[in-house]
C-alpha cells in the first residue's frame, strides 16, 4: 500500500507540474492524419505515406483480406487494400494500428505487460468489429470509428508502465503494476486523447469503457463494453442475464450468439489480421 501511494504521489506530482511525459502519436500516424485532413488527398497520396512502413503495409493487406473486409477476390498490393478499405476509413485504421509502436519496453516485466495491453486492445477491436458487422440498429455506429477507440483503449496504461520501467527496482512488479493501471489508467487515457486532439466521444469512451455498465442502449461506449465482456477484457462477469440486456437493445443477436462457430471464425480471422 505504501509503495502504491508513493508511486501515485510521484505520478500526481508530475501531472500537477505538467512534467508527466505523455506518449505522442507515432510519426506514421501523424503523417496520415495530416494528409487525411487535406480535402484534396487521394488514396495514392496515402499509399505513398503508408508504403514507407513495410510492416504496416503488410498489415493493411492482411486486414483487407480478413473477415472484416475480405471478398471473393483477394488483394495483393497496398494500393488494392486501401481501395477496398476506403479513403475515409483508412485514417482511423492506420492511426489505430500504429498504436502498437508505443507498446515497447526494455524491462522484461514491463515489456510483457505492454504486450498484454496491446493484445487486449486487439481482442477488443476484433470483437467490436464482429458485433458491428452484425448490428443493424437505427443508431449509426461505424466499425472503423469503434476500431480506433478500441485500439487506443489501453493508452492510459502507458505512463504507468513507462514510470514503472524508469523505477524498475522499486515498481516493476506485475501485481503492483496492474493495481496502479486499474487506479489511474482511465483518467490518463482522457489526458492523452485530449492532448492528441481526439473527438470528445473518443475521449469519453477512453475514460469510461472499463467502468460500470450503466446503459445498454446502442452507443460506442456500450458496444465496446459488450466487446469487453465477451473477450473478458472488462471487469463485468459474462452472464446470461447481462447479455440478455444487450439483446433487448439490439447490440447482441442472442445470449449465446458469441459462442457460435461462424461468429468465432469471423472473430479469429480479424484477430489474426490485427495481431
Amino acid at each position: 500500500m505504501a509503495t502504491k501511494k508513493a508511486f501515485l504521489s510521484i505520478l500526481e506530482n508530475e501531472i500537477s507540474q505538467d512534467t508527466l511525459k505523455l506518449p505522442t502519436l507515432p510519426d506514421i500516424a501523424i503523417q496520415v492524419e495530416q494528409a487525411a485532413n487535406d480535402p484534396d488527398v487521394s488514396l495514392q497520396d496515402l499509399n505513398a505515406i503508408i508504403a514507407r512502413d513495410p510492416a504496416l503495409s503488410a498489415r493493411m493487406v492482411k486486414l483487407a483480406n480478413s473477415a472484416w473486409l475480405g471478398r471473393a477476390v483477394r488483394v495483393e498490393s497496398l494500393q488494392q487494400a486501401l481501395t477496398r478499405i476506403g479513403l475515409w476509413q483508412v485514417r482511423n485504421i492506420v492511426v489505430g494500428l500504429a498504436m502498437e509502436q508505443l507498446f515497447e519496453a526494455k524491462n522484461d516485466i514491463v515489456r510483457r505487460r505492454m504486450q498484454e495491453c496491446w493484445l487486449e486492445s486487439v481482442k477488443l477491436t476484433a470483437a467490436v468489429v464482429v458485433l458491428l458487422k452484425n448490428y443493424d440498429g437505427k443508431v449509426r455506429l461505424h466499425q472503423h470509428t469503434a476500431a480506433l477507440m478500441t485500439m487506443t483503449s489501453q493508452i492510459g496504461a502507458l505512463p504507468v508502465l513507462t514510470m514503472a520501467e524508469k523505477h524498475a527496482d522499486t515498481f516493476a512488479n506485475p501485481t503492483f503494476i496492474n493495481d496502479c493501471i486499474a487506479s489511474v489508467a482511465p483518467s490518463l487515457s482522457g489526458m492523452i486523447l485530449k492532448a492528441w486532439k481526439f473527438a470528445d466521444e473518443q475521449i469519453h469512451v477512453g475514460e469510461h469503457w472499463q467502468g460500470a455498465i450503466v446503459s445498454f442502449k446502442p452507443s460506442y461506449l456500450s458496444i465496446i463494453q459488450l466487446a469487453g465482456v465477451l473477450t473478458e477484457t472488462h471487469s463485468s462477469q459474462r452472464s446470461e442475464a447481462l447479455l440478455s440486456c444487450f439483446v433487448q437493445t439490439g447490440l447482441l443477436p442472442a445470449p449465446n450468439w458469441w459462442e457460435q462457430e461462424h461468429v468465432q471464425a469471423e472473430y479469429k480471422s480479424i484477430l489474426e489480421a490485427l495481431s
